[in-house]
C-alpha cells in the first residue's frame, strides 16, 4: 500500500469513527429530546478530511492558475492524484466522485443540524412534523457520509484500488 493509499484509508476510517461519535451525541435528538448536542468538532474534522480527499482527485487552482499561468510555474500548484487497480484502470472519476459525496453528506449534516425545528414553516399537508424533517435531512445526510467513505475504506484497504502519486 503506497503512502498515499495509506492516508486515505487512515482519513476514511477516522471519517467512520467520527460517525460513530455523531450517532451517539446524536440518539434521541430531535426525538425524545430538542437540546440540541454539541457535534461541531465532529462535523468541522469531517469536513476537512472530506475536502482534503477531494483535493487528491481535484486540487483546487492557486492564485496564479486562475489568471493563466500553467502549473508548472505555479509554486505550491498541485497536480492530481493517479488512482489505479491491479489492471491499471483509471479510477480517478470514481475517486473524486466518492469524496465529493462524502463531503456533500456532511455538508448536509451541517444544512439540517444548524436549522431551528421551530423556524420551520412546512405545508399543512406535510408528511412529518419540523422535528422529524430536520432530522431526516440529518440522518440522510451521515448515512451518504458512511456509506461513501465506508467504500473508499473497503476499496483502498483491500488494496482493490491504490493512489499512485
Amino acid at each position: 500500500m503506497s503512502d498515499y493509499s495509506s492516508m486515505v484509508v487512515h482519513s476514511t476510517a477516522t471519517i467512520l469513527e467520527l460517525c460513530k461519535d455523531l450517532d451517539k451525541k446524536l440518539q434521541g435528538y430531535l426525538i425524545d429530546t430538542n437540546h440540541r448536542p454539541d457535534i461541531a468538532y465532529e462535523l468541522l474534522k469531517i469536513l476537512m478530511i472530506a475536502d482534503d480527499l477531494v483535493q487528491l482527485a481535484n486540487p483546487d487552482k492557486t492564485s496564479g492558475e486562475f489568471f493563466g499561468l500553467p502549473k508548472d510555474v505555479v509554486g505550491g500548484s498541485k497536480e492530481e492524484a493517479a488512482f489505479s487497480n491491479k489492471h491499471g484502470w483509471d479510477f480517478g472519476p470514481w475517486f473524486g466522485e466518492k469524496s465529493s459525496s462524502v463531503k456533500e453528506g456532511i455538508k448536509k449534516v451541517i444544512k439540517y443540524w444548524e436549522l431551528d425545528p421551530g423556524k420551520i414553516a412546512l405545508k399543512e399537508e406535510a408528511s412529518m412534523t419540523p422535528n422529524e424533517f430536520t432530522r431526516y435531512g440529518i440522518d440522510s445526510g451521515l448515512h451518504e457520509v458512511k456509506t461513501y467513505a465506508k467504500v473508499i475504506f473497503d476499496q483502498f484497504f483491500s488494496d482493490k484500488v491504490t493512489v499512485d502519486k
